[in-house]
């Protein structure tokens, strides 16, 4: 078994996952904020909103609402973290962590511009939906195998959590569009909206945790393996 850098090889300590605790500090925070948003949509649907601004501002899809802005800061929070990441990596495992750095500012800042909407009203939700499938299904195992060829630690669990946010970002709008035209109830809808957004932050977090609990912990400073212990 090799490390990340040729003639060097981890500590054992390294080598298993750190617990990622901390993360629930703002699941929770995520929690409490789609639920309200979640009751005030509910309460819109079924009678007089608490108020025109406050239901904007929480509400769940909405463009520069909480919720939405809580996911895109979850995935800036990964590109950060891999951003760490590839500074204590050197080789092409810089590379790999360097890869995960753009797939976490892409889909945050995607989350916080509302692109996938946009994208579906240019092209069309079906050819938007085979388009993020087909990149899915060759970009992950490229991944994939990518990290596995390089001895990245965490491939697997984060290339995973990648996955669990493919599946969550196209699979729940999906489920959002099948109520939407099965039913007219605007409560329907509602939890829908719920489900998909609150699923797409759960994904997100799942993803920080990954990269969290799998990053180099060590820095490595010369071919020798000399490394000094990072945060």
């Amino acid at each position: 078994m090799t490390g990340e850098v040729s003639g060097a090889r981890p500590a054992p300590s390294d080598e298993r996952p750190r617990p990622a605790r901390w993360v629930l500090a703002p699941a929770s925070v995520g929690g409490l904020l789609f639920t309200v948003g979640l009751l005030v949509e509910v309460r819109c649907a079924v009678g007089r909103c608490p108020a025109a601004g406050w239901s904007r501002f929480v509400a769940l899809d909405g463009a520069g609402a909480l919720p939405r802005l809580f996911t895109a800061a979850v995935f800036l929070a990964v590109g950060l973290l891999a951003a760490l990441a590839a500074v204590r990596s050197t080789g092409w495992a810089r590379w790999w962590w360097a890869a995960v750095v753009g797939v976490g500012v892409v889909l945050g800042t995607a989350k916080a511009v509302s692109a996938s909407s946009t994208v579906e009203q240019g092209g069309g939700r079906y050819t938007t939906l085979v388009g993020g499938v087909l990149l899915s299904v060759i970009g992950l195992p490229l991944l994939w195998r990518a990290g596995r060829r390089w001895a990245v630690r965490g491939a697997t669990p984060v290339t995973l959590a990648l996955a669990g946010c493919a599946v969550a970002v196209l699979g729940l709008d999906q489920v959002t569009e099948a109520v939407r035209s099965v039913s007219s109830s605007p409560v329907a809808l509602a939890v829908a909206t719920y489900v998909e957004e609150g699923g797409e932050a759960v994904a997100a977090l799942l993803l920080l945790a990954a990269t969290s609990a799998w990053r180099p912990r060590r820095v490595i400073d010369a071919p020798g393996g000399v490394s000094r212990r990072g945060w």
